[in-house]
């Protein structure tokens, strides 16, 4: 083989081990750090307020974005992954900021006061609440309940239909085709009453990926998150009669409803399993979604991705 044949084929050899190289990093390149990036200062009620009056424009300034804010916790427990989940209310009562935690090691309780910083994943709008993730504990210190006001608190009404709710909720999806392609999404919300009616929504960013750049793919080539930030699910369950929820015990509901996502919405169904039990539903289900249906072009991925739905709800 005559020389300058030899360096071509050894210099192709290389420029192909290089770009592998360098195709494998960006495919396993780690997570964003928040530690490192300069947060966005922000405040409770006028982050709120931002996002009721113009979405889209809230959405431009601050999704995606590290805020750092502060506040009282309303209430904290762990999700399905053992990561602290918090809500802190703007001071009219009238809407909420879900706070997920990313491996805090301190424990949270009502009344603390915090401020943290985390990415904004969006805004549900039905209930005034917008979602941060990954976040981080800057500041914990407790406030006096006892200086607390209460002289002009009037008791809370309780509807007369019984219903539950959660904001942590768990939706995972995989490919059945490949195990890599997966999410976990840990700050669901969720209704059902005692009525039948059962709603969910998520955001779509709020799905996590083992790997940075599939999360990027997912969100800006196939569900464009940007244009399209939720899923949303509306429906009944059809055996309601059926189901006692002042009794214990494990019971199967059928579940019918629409789907919403990428703006198509599709009839949907599936069976659930709800384990009752000291005003709490444990909720079970599985479903499949062929991506095609809501003109999400994911071929080169998967066509297909099976979902599994826990939500753990308490009584309102």
């Amino acid at each position: 083989m005559k020389a300058w044949l030899k360096y071509i084929l050894g210099f192709i050899v290389i420029v192909v081990i290089a770009g592998a190289g360098f195709a494998w990093w960006v495919y396993h390149k780690p997570h964003r750090n928040i530690n490192d990036e300069i947060a966005v200062k922000s405040e409770t009620n006028a982050l709120l307020d931002a996002f009721k009056q113009n979405e889209k424009t809230a959405s431009a300034q601050y999704n995606d974005k590290v805020l750092e804010l502060s506040g009282i916790v309303k209430d904290a427990s762990k999700n399905d992954a053992g990561n602290w989940v918090i809500n802190i209310e703007n001071d009219a009562q009238t809407g909420s900021i879900t706070v997920a935690f990313s491996a805090l090691q301190d424990s949270l309780q009502p009344f603390d006061s915090i401020s943290y910083k985390g990415i904004c994943a969006g805004y549900f709008p039905e209930d005034n609440n917008i979602v941060i993730n990954e976040a981080v504990l800057l500041f914990k210190g407790k406030i006096d309940t006892t200086k607390r006001v209460t002289a002009n608190v009037e008791p809370v009404q309780k509807d007369t239909i019984i219903s539950f709710s959660t904001k942590k909720g768990s939706i995972k999806f995989v490919s059945p085709t490949d195990a890599d392609v997966s999410a976990i999404n840990n700050e669901v919300s969720s209704k059902i009453s005692a009525t039948g009616d059962i709603r969910f929504s998520l955001l779509f960013k709020g799905f996590q990926f083992k790997y940075a750049e599939m999360q990027k793919h997912f969100n800006e080539e196939y569900v464009e998150s940007e244009k399209y930030p939720r899923a949303s699910f509306s429906g009944t369950i059809q055996n309601i009669k059926s189901i006692d929820f002042s009794k214990e015990g494990k019971y199967t509901a059928k579940v019918v409803g629409t789907l919403t996502m990428h703006g198509v919405t599709k009839p949907v169904q599936t069976s659930a399993i709800l384990t009752i039990g000291k005003g709490k539903i444990a909720a079970t289900a599985t479903m499949s979604i062929n991506m095609s249906d809501f003109k999400i072009d994911a071929s080169a991925v998967t066509e297909k991705v099976d979902l599994e739905i826990n939500c753990n709800y308490t009584q309102l």
